[in-house]
């Protein structure tokens, strides 16, 4: 029952991403503001569900190195593998606001983590104090998203009106719905195929379950790149990451101390810093504000070597 479910996950986070996009994008017209926001906030928090509630509940239980390698692997996986492959698909073509406001806040998520995390003063772990600051830090940045919101594309950009706001909306929730139950399916499929090569837990949390748990984003970003949505394929992930770092650990200390945390996540949580870095810098590599083709198989390469590094350190 396991791998029928692993695939049929597969065929749901395929069909829900479809309905995220196209329901994201009339949203967005319907409100009269950029995609980019509705893959921010609705998308970017709803597809990452899966990451919630596995590190989440892997704090909880006491599996630090889950908790927090589900969060540092996804991260990873989304900028270099997701990112890079919306971008072979179609050039993601970006604003200055997106930059200079989100993107710096992206690096910025991360680096506060791991100074709560792997810095001497912090005894390797992030405490309840410490998580109420990410938390708030997440509110202040959603407010500041909300209160200066991008401008919406030109009309001519947005589909036409097929069916009204309030089946935009249910249209949104039933995909998330449907990359939720998918996303889950497909971890259990994995963690199945996992036990049977005896894998460590670190090494799944930043490689099996990072990617398992974002292929919600994987579905809906390459899906919007497909049909040149590049305000909801990178939102998507943006938003996504911003949420882990910040909402995900930042809930998961609060609850429960994030404690004894392997030191060996140093090398782990840099590459998740380089990898928002990289993004940045690209933009004005090239074209500007344009991920092309080319930067993003850099990014595919990036990955795949990050992976062989995680497989000789075992």
């Amino acid at each position: 029952m396991t791998y029928f479910l692993f695939f049929f996950g597969f065929f749901i986070l395929v069909k829900g991403a479809n309905l995220i996009v196209s329901g994201a994008s009339f949203l967005a017209y319907k409100l009269k503001i950029s995609p980019w926001i509705i893959g921010l906030t609705i998308v970017g928090i709803g597809t990452s569900i899966p990451e919630f509630s596995i590190s989440f509940l892997a704090n909880l239980f006491g599996n630090n190195e889950i908790s927090l390698g589900t969060v540092i692997g996804s991260s990873i996986f989304n900028i270099f593998f997701i990112l890079g492959l919306a971008a072979l698909i179609y050039p993601l073509r970006m604003k200055k606001l997106w930059v200079k406001r989100d993107m710096i806040l992206h690096v910025f998520s991360i680096v506060i983590v791991s100074a709560f995390a792997l810095l001497p003063f912090s005894n390797l772990e992030i405490n309840r104090f410490e998580g109420f600051l990410l938390l708030v830090i997440f509110a202040f940045w959603l407010y500041s998203v909300l209160k200066e919101p991008d401008s919406p594309e030109d009309e001519d950009s947005f589909p036409a009106a097929l069916f009204t706001l309030p089946v935009a909306i249910l249209i949104i929730l039933a995909g998330l719905i449907g990359v939720i139950f998918g996303g889950k399916w497909v971890v259990e499929g994995t963690m199945v195929f996992a036990d049977l090569f005896g894998i460590s837990e670190s090494l799944i949390a930043l490689t099996l379950i990072g990617l398992s748990t974002s292929l919600p984003e994987l579905a809906v970003s390459v899906t919007a790149a497909f049909r040149k949505e590049a305000g909801i394929a990178v939102g998507n992930i943006i938003g996504s990451n911003i949420v882990n770092f910040l909402m995900i650990l930042g809930a998961s200390a609060i609850i429960k101390p994030i404690s004894n945390i392997p030191a060996f996540f140093y090398a782990d949580i840099l590459i998740a810093i380089l990898s928002a870095l990289f993004l940045i810098i690209f933009m004005f590599i090239g074209k500007k504000f344009v991920l092309e083709r080319w930067q993003g198989a850099m990014f595919i390469i990036f990955y795949f070597l990050y992976i062989i590094y995680l497989l000789n350190r075992g």
